[in-house]
């Protein structure tokens, strides 16, 4: 990541100078147990000194492509791989000072293997289900924005588990 001055055409011809971070993008993902709960993390974020609960997600790196960015974050940060993934597109979280994008992945099939965590990640995995953390979300307990629109992406595509009746 870089924080750059750029210089960007308006749509009324002027030129305008501005700074933008330009970052190499991420992999979000939303793991679904066979039981139908999500795997979510509660995990320490630094630059806010808070406690969050999040779906696992990195950052990209070098040349990697976002499928297996999301693979590698996966196992990394829950210890678990997934034999089917289904891309749910992508997200701009920040588009007025930074050129992230973001690329979100349903994965299932989960097989447990090991995290294997950077030395600055402290995570502890939370398993709900999707009317948990609907609430959750509702509520405000889950806050961070990567998080709640993946969610709502497999939920409004019809993706998420219904509860049994």
């Amino acid at each position: 990541m870089s924080l750059v001055e750029a210089q960007t055409v308006l749509p009324d011809g002027r030129n305008h100078r501005h700074h933008v971070i330009r970052h190499p993008g991420a992999a979000v993902i939303l793991p679904i147990l066979e039981d139908g709960r999500l795997v979510l993390l509660n995990q320490f974020r630094p630059a806010v000194n808070q406690w969050l609960l999040e779906a696992p997600a990195g950052t990209l790196e070098g040349d990697e492509c976002s499928l297996e960015g999301a693979k590698r974050e996966l196992e990394e940060e829950t210890g678990y791989q997934a034999t089917s993934w289904h891309s749910l597109g992508s997200a701009l979280p920040v588009p007025g000072f930074c050129d992230e994008v973001q690329h979100f992945y349903l994965a299932s099939g989960l097989t447990q293997t090991e995290m294997n965590l950077d030395d600055d990640e402290f995570i502890q995995l939370r398993l709900m289900t999707v009317a948990e953390a609907r609430a959750r979300i509702a509520s405000g307990e889950i806050n961070d924005n990567k998080t709640v629109a993946l969610i709502a992406r497999a939920d409004y595509q019809g993706l998420l588990p219904q509860p049994q009746s």
